[in-house]
């Protein structure tokens, strides 16, 4: 049984039936204090979950570890910029509240008078509702002047917040809750929370959207991510989403294999537990091609179960182009047949060189239990051709018997096909190439929590993001932040303080396979590294 979710933030999810489970993705009835789920979150493992998919995201949902959907609702509001940017005793106002959730900050309130609001938001005030409430608590604001302030907070006015602030004071002198002074210091903090404050309506709806796709990631991973990689393609950036997509889906023993043409899917699908791109996934495929590919099969009658390769060389690849024959051969489409991609691709670049009753005489003749070697030679000597073609032929013949190179798939030139084509290498990797013997734990060990110190790594960098430190001795100097990725999955946390990155900058580059070695942070978040080697062949 198959349903499609569609949640108010705009995703859907194709969720079936597991272990007698049907998910229902209405709030009201959902389960909101599913372990698993707030797992999920705390680990960071919220790529693909609503609002909180970005690497910022992920790594506050780590830091902070929101433990219902009111903490959700905060961690939503506190990642914004304004939060981030927004300094108070030189802490920003989204560490002070990660500090006191997390017990390492205490709680201190302005005033008494206070608590009732900010209680819940660890002292500190990040939504807009919260002035409002303040407001009305201790200058016996209106709801109308209530909504008054928030307009002002909410588009920065500061002349209209001036007039309200000589109603506030005149308005806590009134209700006499609170002193002057201290009514000028809780007017001076709304003022500044105009940087910052959140709409909590709007938070605590990102946050409940943001629950539920966590929830499907968690209990549905499989399904969960064959519709994220159907999205992937309306993203800025597909081929980067469709990257980090299949390397959070292996860190979650979600299998994801090359395009199989058998399966005749558009789309990326879920079939046998494991996900299969889909055709149009392919560069170079799209709608009229694959619109062909139907066609094809359908019309030649074949039964794609229990198809063979030179049946799909003369009944599909030499009847569309050939950039996109040569996508599929190169892709892995093609793979069930046994054969090399290699020697696939030279059969068919052997086979384009024939004429129209050439090829249909070959598919006449064609059987699961012969080759084209047989079947050229079937063709010279019983199809009238000419001389000339008769030669030609025989070309094509002592060519197939000596090809003037190895026929045979190499693992760099399969990693390189793959990344092309799918944007991805899912058959092997380049760090399959190299030694990396020396390492003692592999990306997803690190991302686990697995050791502190001495930790070898090795892997490949996919991502590298020079930036400049902004406090201490060095501020100023250039630091990276590196991304490496083995068989296991990806760290994105590798960091390269200035002197260490000056050291090794001239090998620090994307797709060069080093190891580096070195220590976890002490917020354990990163490794910070020490020594680095080129991986050798």
């Amino acid at each position: 049984m198959t349903k499609i979710l569609n949640f108010t933030c705009g995703c859907s999810f194709k969720i079936s039936e597991e272990e007698g489970i049907l998910f229902d993705p209405n709030i009201n009835t959902i389960n909101l204090d599913c372990q698993r789920t707030w797992d999920l979150i705390s680990d960071g493992n919220t790529k693909g979950c609503f609002q909180l998919e970005s690497r910022l995201g992920r790594s506050y949902a780590k830091k902070l570890k929101p433990e219902n959907i009111e903490q959700l609702s905060a961690l939503i509001a506190i990642i914004r910029p304004g939060c981030l940017e927004s300094f108070k005793d030189g802490k920003s106002i989204t560490q002070h509240y990660i500090d006191i959730k997390n017990g390492l900050e205490s709680i201190d309130y302005l005033h008494p008078a206070l608590e009732p609001v900010l209680k819940t938001t660890y002292s500190q005030m990040i939504y807009q509702e919260q002035a409002m409430q303040i407001a009305k608590d201790i200058a016996g604001f209106s709801l109308q002047d209530a909504d008054s302030l928030r307009k002002a907070i909410g588009k920065k006015l500061p002349e209209q917040m001036a007039k309200i602030k000589t109603k506030f004071i005149e308005g806590c002198k009134n209700a006499q809750i609170v002193d002057t002074d201290t009514a000028e210091q809780i007017f001076g903090w709304i003022e500044k929370s105009q940087r910052y404050s959140f709409n909590k309506s709007h938070s605590v709806s990102y946050a409940m959207n943001a629950y539920l796709s966590a929830y499907a990631k968690a209990h549905f991973p499989k399904v969960f991510f064959a519709s994220y990689l159907s999205f992937a393609k309306d993203k800025i950036n597909p081929q980067d989403e469709i990257k980090e997509l299949i390397q959070n889906a292996n860190e979650m023993d979600v299998e994801v294999r090359t395009p199989d043409l058998r399966n005749l899917n558009r789309f990326f699908m879920l079939k046998d537990d494991i996900i299969y791109f889909g055709l149009t996934d392919i560069k170079g495929l799209g709608q009229s091609v694959f619109d062909k590919i139907l066609k094809l099969a359908t019309d030649s009658h074949i039964n794609m179960k229990n198809t063979y390769w030179l049946q799909i060389l003369f009944k599909l690849l030499i009847n569309i182009n050939s950039v996109a024959a040569k996508a599929l051969i190169q892709s892995g489409a093609v793979d069930f047949t046994g054969l090399a991609r290699q020697k696939m691709l030279y059969e068919y670049n052997t086979i384009i060189n024939l004429t129209k009753k050439e090829l249909e005489f070959c598919l006449a003749n064609l059987s699961d239990k012969v080759d084209l070697y047989y079947i050229l030679q079937t063709l010279l000597y019983k199809h009238k051709i000419s001389k000339n073609r008769k030669a030609n032929i025989e070309n094509l013949l002592y060519n197939l018997h000596n090809p003037p190179h190895s026929l045979d798939d190499q693992l760099e030139w399969i990693s390189d096909c793959e990344f092309n084509l799918l944007g991805y290498s899912l058959s092997c990797s380049k760090v399959d190439l190299y030694d990396i013997s020396m390492t003692n734990t592999s990306c997803r060990e690190f991302n686990a929590g697995a050791s502190n110190k001495n930790i070898i790594l090795g892997g490949e960098i996919t991502g590298l993001n020079i930036t400049q430190t902004k406090t201490g001795k060095t501020k100023g100097a250039d630091m990276a932040f590196v991304t490496l990725q083995d068989n296991s999955g990806s760290c994105d946390s590798v960091i390269f303080f200035p002197e260490t990155y000056k050291k090794y900058r001239n090998i620090l580059f994307d797709g060069h396979v080093i190891i580096v070695q070195g220590n976890r942070s002490k917020n354990r978040d990163s490794l910070v590294v020490e020594k680095t080697y080129v991986a050798r062949t």
